[in-house]
């Protein structure tokens, strides 16, 4: 199918708070059709087709939108600068995670690096895709799910892709599409999500306390603690959530010598445990949990940027699927 060609709509520029790395912000659990390197793309919404394109020259991000027409149901400004998390103050999860054997590297090497938010229902993909999966399986499974449901569009030259919608989902070929995604069992949670998102039975999530939030979602059939939990960071920075999974507690109980580890992990990284969690896969490079636990226990917690190798720094310079 021909791509859809998208036209710049209005150009704006937003002020990071420091200290703020666009490039790693930008690169970070991507794929090549939203960063090239030097420019990031953002999907804002698929229906109507909206796109922004961000930069970053000198002190400030510099966007350009791209659609058919404006959503008037959209203020793009406020979900860009919420989606890079421009406004973020890092200094305090620094000071949590400074002495960390594991995140002690990231107020250096990732000093700046934001952790970029999305809307609710990619999260849950992503989140779902993640689930008793090595981190190129989740995300080969992601990258399929795009090309296959999603929207290809063409603006000013640079080919991108917007993320398909709950509705397209509830189709006759989206069984179908997922089958050959390779998602396996997950196919039937993804639609189950679908529909109940579809029918806004996720609406005003955000107004619930944390807990009431992740029992919510935990009613979509296949989604537990963690994938609650992490669809909740992902998609609304509830830090203060701590997504647990075998990866994590089996690092937790070698490297910090813990026995209650949820409750530790806690007490530990307080209101960032969210965040933790997210940069402790990225300064591992989401190893196999035999490499990450050994890395970590011999203090190699810098993460990789080689561009041979796959990791969520790499993943933009990659074709997985």
């Amino acid at each position: 199918m021909k791509a859809l060609r998208l036209q710049l709509l209005y150009s704006f520029e937003l002020e990071p708070k420091n200290p703020f790395n666009f490039y790693l912000t930008a690169s970070c659990y991507n794929f090549n059709w939203w960063f090239n390197g030097s420019k990031c793309l953002i999907p804002i919404s698929k229906d109507p087709p909206l796109i922004a394109v961000a930069h970053h020259p000198h002190d400030k991000v510099m966007m350009d939108v791209y659609g058919e027409k404006h959503a008037d149901h959209v203020n793009v400004e406020e979900f860009v600068e919420w989606a890079l998390g421009l406004n973020e103050d890092l200094m305090s999860f620094y000071n949590v995670i400074e002495d960390d054997a594991i995140l002690r590297e990231v107020p250096k090497s990732l000093r700046g690096m934001r952790m970029r938010a999305t809307s609710l229902w990619n999260a849950l993909l992503i989140a779902i895709c993640q689930q008793n999966a090595s981190f190129a399986q989740g995300w080969g499974m992601l990258c399929r799910i795009y090309r296959l449901l999603g929207l290809e569009v063409e603006l000013n030259g640079i080919k991108s892709i917007l993320p398909p919608s709950p509705r397209d989902f509830l189709t006759s070929e989206a069984e179908a599409k997922l089958k050959e995604a390779k998602v396996g069992y997950r196919a039937k949670t993804i639609m189950h999500a679908a529909s109940m998102i579809e029918k806004g039975y996720f609406e005003h999530l955000e107004r619930l306390k944390d807990e009431d939030a992740e029992e919510k979602l935990k009613e979509i059939k296949g989604v537990g603690s963690y994938t609650a939990r992490l669809t909740l960071v992902l998609s609304q920075r509830r830090y203060g959530l701590l997504p647990l999974d075998r990866w994590l507690k089996k690092l937790a109980e070698e490297v910090y010598k813990l026995k209650n580890v949820e409750e530790e992990l806690k007490a530990k990284w307080r209101d960032w445990c969210g965040l933790a969690v997210f940069f402790t896969t990225v300064v591992l490079d989401a190893e196999v949990l035999s490499k990450a636990l050994r890395r970590a226990l011999n203090g190699d917690v810098k993460p990789s940027c080689q561009s041979e190798k796959l990791t969520p720094l790499t993943l933009w310079m990659h074709t997985i699927c």
